[in-house]
């Protein structure tokens, strides 16, 4: 009879605990979905981008500190552009930093300086969203103005003197009436700079990352990617269906199981966000400036570098992908 007794009590903490576990999940589903609803949409809104070029150099622009692109690899990219809405946490003076460094010569050999001839020219504007051709056609005949240059920059041409690394400086400014989104960013995130346990966090987590997608766990994949899902689609208010847009595209990349590749056997530290965000860059001759994960599929050759930037928010224990 006791022991009846003591196998019902059991089952009954069983089935108490259970329930918890699955009233927790659940309450944890709704916070995050609240989360999502909590951005205020609005019916149109600013877009801002960065269009850059560059000449007989490899380079890092910034944006508030924050990594917008970089290139180390051989060949030169022009036209290219990326949004920077996601980077930009509150109107004002934007810092911008263009950093400069010897061209890549063949696969595993740079260049020894800077050449008289290297530059990186960038143009960032703003334009209202959404915008079909069609609004810009009709906005074009009607004479009114949708699109507008906020910078224009070209760095200066080397004096000839040898020099491995050049820094330039500028900013531009947003006004309070373009900025209709609102995200923390690493605004209130813990500076990483200092702490001894930064890098065994970081490799443990870049190995977490690396079985993630080699296992082709989706639902961890987009875990691993909530913050940075949630962000940028709350810095694009205009278009209620970003988060499901992204998370889709999220969801179908970590389908198919990744193969990594170029090994990194040398990987260092690099802080951004005033040390407030880390990341890992292979020091390989091979693999230079980029993430030391280079993975690719069976059925796609061209391979992929896996670039995240991680940050600890307040009061957190846990390194997690804030872009």
């Amino acid at each position: 009879m006791t022991n009846n007794i003591v196998k019902i009590l059991m089952f009954g903490i069983c089935i108490s605990l259970q329930s918890c576990a699955q009233s927790k999940k659940e309450k944890e589903t709704v916070i995050e979905n609240k989360k999502m609803d909590q951005v205020e949409y609005q019916k149109e809104g600013m877009l801002f981008r960065l269009k850059y070029e560059h000449a007989d150099c490899s380079y890092e622009i910034l944006i508030n500190d924050m990594p917008i692109a970089s290139h180390f690899g051989l060949g030169e990219r022009s036209g290219l552009t990326v949004n920077l809405n996601q980077y930009i946490l509150q109107p004002g003076k934007q810092e911008v930093t263009i950093r400069l460094y010897p061209s890549k010569k063949d696969e595993t050999v740079f260049a020894p300086s800077l050449s008289p001839n290297s530059f990186v020219k960038i143009e960032i504007s703003k334009n209202k969203e959404p915008m079909s051709m069609l609004d810009q056609m009709n906005a074009k005949d009607k004479g009114q103005q949708y699109q507008w240059q906020v910078l224009s920059y070209q760095t200066s041409k080397s004096d000839g003197k040898p020099q491995n690394f050049a820094e330039y400086k500028t900013y531009f400014i947003i006004d309070n009436k373009d900025i209709n989104w609102k995200i923390a960013g690493w605004n209130n995130s813990q500076n990483l700079q200092n702490s001894a346990n930064t890098r065994k966090e970081v490799d443990a987590f870049y190995s977490d990352f690396k079985k993630t997608l080699e296992e082709g766990n989706q639902q961890k994949y987009l875990s691993m990617l909530r913050q940075s899902i949630y962000e940028e689609a709350a810095s694009t208010p205009w278009n209620k269906d970003a988060e499901k847009d992204i998370t889709k595209s999220m969801v179908d990349y970590a389908l198919e199981k990744r193969n990594f590749i170029y090994p990194c056997t040398d990987a260092e530290l690099k802080f951004y966000g005033g040390g407030k965000v880390v990341t890992l860059v292979c020091k390989d001759p091979q693999t230079y400036g980029y993430s030391p994960l280079i993975s690719k599929t069976a059925k796609k050759m061209m391979p992929k570098s896996h670039t995240f930037y991680l940050h600890k928010p307040e009061g957190s224990d846990k390194l997690e992908i804030l872009r």
